[in-house]
């Protein structure tokens, strides 16, 4: 046998006695790119090794949940898929599984929830009308009075117009005819001076009540008048200019009176 040949049987040899030595199996070396990244999860706690092939060692332990990018995808000589998550590490594909991708909730456009806000408080506030308009309740009713703000606020933003009770356009004191009328089934009359007869006096305009009127100018010949809402506002038809209106209390322009009619 020549030299070469030689060398050759004894490299051969040798490869031999290193596999029967460590009972080691040839390892495939297939190994791929994932194509397109997928997000996974580990089912249970994990080992994640430095390598997928025999003689590798332990990197890290990973919890329940731990969610990985695969990097890599390669089978090892048992035919065992792994996954490349990071730098020298590796997990097997059994052990973890592809994270599901959810969809977000789509956005409401702002338009549409103030629509939606605007049509739910027209709702209740018919509702509220219609439930103290069929119900006889007693003065002081706080349903009536409830159904009155409700039905005087949905007036406003309309026009003005002198000697008109509704539903277009009011004036003054037929603005407050047509929502008592309407939401509480009272008649207040369409003069100043018979809307300030209506009810019992507040001993002070300090201590208001939602649906309670509101007069200006002297207190036995008040010019003007105008429903209580609540929170420091009123609602009245002022004028031309503005039409119906929400407005807060000012100290300038305090009411001279008021009056309690539910």
């Amino acid at each position: 046998m020549n030299k070469s040949k030689w060398i050759k049987v004894s490299a051969a040899a040798l490869t031999f006695l290193s596999i029967s030595a460590t009972g080691m199996k040839p390892v495939s070396q297939t190994v791929n790119a994932s194509s397109k990244r997928i997000k996974v999860v580990a089912k249970k706690y994990v080992t994640v090794w430095t390598n997928y092939q025999n003689g590798r060692h332990v990197a890290t332990h990973a919890k329940k949940g731990t969610a990985w990018m695969v990097l890599q995808t390669a089978k090892d000589s048992m035919g065992n898929v792994w996954y490349r998550v990071g730098k020298n590490q590796w997990v097997m594909a059994k052990y973890v599984k592809q994270a599901v991708k959810t969809k977000p909730a789509k956005a409401k456009s702002k338009n549409k929830k103030v629509k939606q806000t605007a049509q739910k408080a027209k709702t209740k506030a018919v509702s509220a009308v219609k439930l103290a308009a069929s119900w006889g309740a007693p003065m002081g009713s706080r349903a009536k009075a409830n159904a009155v703000v409700s039905l005087a606020k949905q007036q406003v933003g309309k026009a003005y117009s002198k000697g008109s009770t509704g539903p277009k356009s009011f004036d003054n004191t037929g603005l407050v005819a047509y929502v008592y009328k309407k939401a509480a089934g009272v008649n207040t009359g369409r003069s100043v001076k018979d809307q300030s007869k209506q009810g019992i006096a507040v001993d002070s305009t300090k201590n208001l009540q939602k649906g309670d009127l509101l007069f200006w100018g002297s207190a036995t010949n008040p010019y003007s008048v105008g429903i209580y809402v609540g929170g420091g506002k009123y609602v009245a038809a002022t004028g031309s200019k503005d039409g119906v209106v929400q407005t807060t209390l000012s100290s300038y322009f305090w009411p001279s009176k008021a009056r309690r009619v539910l």
